[in-house]
């Protein structure tokens, strides 16, 4: 292998629990419920890049969140979905579909001997993916693109002469409130493709809440798990990973409207990837990767009991001097 030969592989599995390790239907008061039914199973997509002899892990779950609470301990579950790479160099993300399990340790959900075997589970799962994409990396070259989405984001937190409303209730939604900044409308993707001159993976980013199915008793990875699946019907696009952005304070305009208005989220993100995205194309370099991590000061209402929660891990990859991933923790704000 030459030295600047960027290695990728991928693999995927299934991590949708059972009905019982349920959903968060109030994360003020800490109550969760239920699931009544599956629409569409949750996934756990890993992409492995190995370059002069550097290996990263990009984990992404289709999954509301995860805190050092919940997991156990952060450090150890890192450790424990891999013993091939150092921990500092596995990223784990979560989609932050609302119609996934309650899985930031919000309810006492994450006591219940259903949640820990699912999470047991899941480890399993993900320790097989990321031996999977390691042992079938194929060398492949870069590309990357971007291009603006409109009329599917909008501010969440809404001022008003009698306070902050949400976005969900000031239905229907006005062209001067969908209008409103700051809103980041840029979509973005990394392909790597391999010698055949098909993508091995696809990366793409955006900026939006998905809670398109909030509070709707079903299992669903509501528009990134659909744009997931668009896209992997055409084997062209190979694994397709879906990063969010800094989503804090942005929700789509179609809070709460059902299983059609994610799918179709979904399918404007796949068409504007698909046909207004401007790929450049990126020699393989080495890449670099930083780890930092940074304990942060929390709102005195939150009364966290566990300060590894507010740890703030932050991961930099750089492909070269053009291109740089950054991912952050928690809900970052625009």
């Amino acid at each position: 292998m030459k030295q600047d030969t960027l290695l990728v592989g991928t693999a995927v599995a299934t991590i949708t629990p059972p009905l019982e390790v349920g959903l968060l239907t109030s994360a003020v008061e800490g109550r969760y419920a239920p699931f009544e039914s599956v629409r569409l199973p949750l996934k756990a997509r890993v992409l492995a890049m190995t370059s002069e002899n550097k290996t990263i892990i990009i984990v992404a779950l289709d999954l509301l969140a995860l805190s050092d609470t919940s997991v156990g301990g952060w450090q150890q579950f890192k450790q424990s979905l891999t013993d091939r790479v150092p921990s500092s160099h596995l990223i784990v993300t979560c989609t932050h579909t609302h119609t996934a399990p309650e899985s930031v340790a919000l309810s006492e959900l994450y006591l219940t001997y259903a949640f820990r075997d699912w999470l047991n589970n899941t480890v399993t799962k993900i320790r097989n993916c990321i031996d999977q994409a390691i042992d079938t990396a194929v060398p492949c070259r870069l590309m990357y693109g971007g291009a603006i989405l409109e009329g599917h984001h909008m501010q969440r937190r809404i001022p008003s002469p009698s306070g902050i409303l949400m976005s969900d209730a000031v239905q229907p939604v006005s062209p001067a409130l969908l209008n409103r900044d700051p809103v980041d409308k840029r979509v973005r993707a990394l392909q790597f493709i391999g010698k055949t001159g098909k993508a091995v993976a696809t990366v793409l980013h955006a900026v939006c809440h998905p809670v398109h199915e909030m509070c709707m008793p079903h299992i669903s990875p509501d528009f990134p798990g659909e744009l997931c699946n668009l896209l992997e019907r055409n084997s062209d696009h190979g694994t397709v990973l879906f990063l969010n952005g800094a989503a804090g304070d942005i929700n789509p305009p179609t809070v709460s409207c059902g299983a059609g208005t994610a799918y179709a989220h979904a399918e404007a993100l796949a068409h504007v990837f698909q046909q207004e995205m401007i790929p450049a194309p990126f020699l393989p370099s080495p890449f670099e990767f930083v780890h930092h991590e940074q304990l942060l000061g929390c709102r005195p209402h939150m009364e966290l009991t566990n300060m590894l929660d507010s740890l703030a891990r932050i991961g930099a990859l750089a492909f070269g001097p053009d291109l740089a991933v950054v991912f952050l923790p928690g809900e970052p704000f625009v």
